[in-house]
């Protein structure tokens, strides 16, 4: 009998963290940078510029579903595969109170880590795998029992670099819930080479993955649904901590039994097959 995986959404005590630190309605957040491995992309017309101007986070940060505006990208280097871990970036929220959130990128060391990946990039993974099997079942291998296959083809294309660097471009207080922006691709597909890969993920739509430390309680999160469209290859995607807002709440979810994973010549075979090893696109300026 499979065994069950937490999915690391927001918990019961997420939800009660967030009440007690956030409980007024609707307080503009200022906000300070956490390490300096941050792009900043500030809004020009319909376009991004860059910036070096780290007192440009408060505007940048400020925007909403309706208006996401620029955005601040964590962790852009993505040197954990060769150092063991990605420098920390990130953003402190503080609201007219003087509570603080922490938000920033995964700096855990994703590729030696075992439980990182069995957990949380697996969970983010499996959410995925619903939409493909649901969008592009005729696509080869694409079925529920071969995701273990697929995301063992999606680590070996540098997968997990490519969702632990997330773009933010906003974090507001609603009433209890805290509601961060992300800027990201509006088809996960878009980033990766290798053939298999590509048909199975087509039209997939994924946020990446952000840290949060609100008074003690940490935790990870990533959103499925975009909100509006940013352009032509990215969309806004929405996450709300705290509340029921979105659905979130604790979720489970199976791991693989033996017999769904596959023979490590199976998937060594399909890379080879694609003639890729490691190659991954990275993403276009958001």
């Amino acid at each position: 009998m499979a065994g069950l995986v937490k999915k690391f959404l927001a918990s019961a005590s997420v939800v009660a963290g967030m009440s007690t630190v956030f409980g007024a309605p609707a307080m503009a957040f200022t906000f300070t940078g956490v390490g300096t491995d941050i792009i900043l992309r500030e809004q020009v017309g319909t376009g991004f510029q860059i910036t070096n101007d780290i007192t440009k986070l408060d505007s940048i940060l400020q925007g909403d579903s309706s208006n996401p505006g620029g955005n601040i990208e964590l962790g852009a280097r993505n040197v954990g595969r060769t150092v063991g871990g990605n420098p920390l970036a990130g953003v402190q929220a503080q609201n007219a109170q003087g509570e603080t959130a922490t938000f920033t990128n995964v700096t855990e060391n994703i590729y030696e880590s075992s439980d990182w990946q069995n957990d949380i990039g697996r969970a983010w993974f499996s959410d995925a795998w619903e939409q493909a099997v649901e969008k592009n079942s005729s696509a080869p291998l694409v079925s529920s029992t071969n995701e273990w296959l697929f995301y063992n083809i999606f680590v070996s294309q540098g997968g997990l670099d490519i969702i632990t660097n997330p773009n933010i471009s906003y974090i507001n207080e609603v009433g209890d819930d805290i509601v961060v922006g992300l800027a990201s691709p509006s088809n996960l597909a878009d980033e990766f080479s290798d053939p298999f890969l590509v048909g199975a993920l087509e039209g997939v739509q994924m946020s990446e993955i952000f840290a949060y430390d609100i008074n003690g309680v940490t935790g990870y999160a990533w959103s499925s649904l975009p909100e509006t469209g940013l352009g032509s290859s990215n969309g806004n995607y929405e996450v709300v901590l705290g509340g029921l807002a979105n659905g979130y709440t604790s979720e489970e979810v199976s791991e693989p039994s033996a017999e769904d994973i596959p023979e490590p010549s199976t998937v060594l075979g399909l890379v080879a097959l694609g003639g890729l090893v490691a190659a991954t696109k990275r993403k276009v300026e958001k």
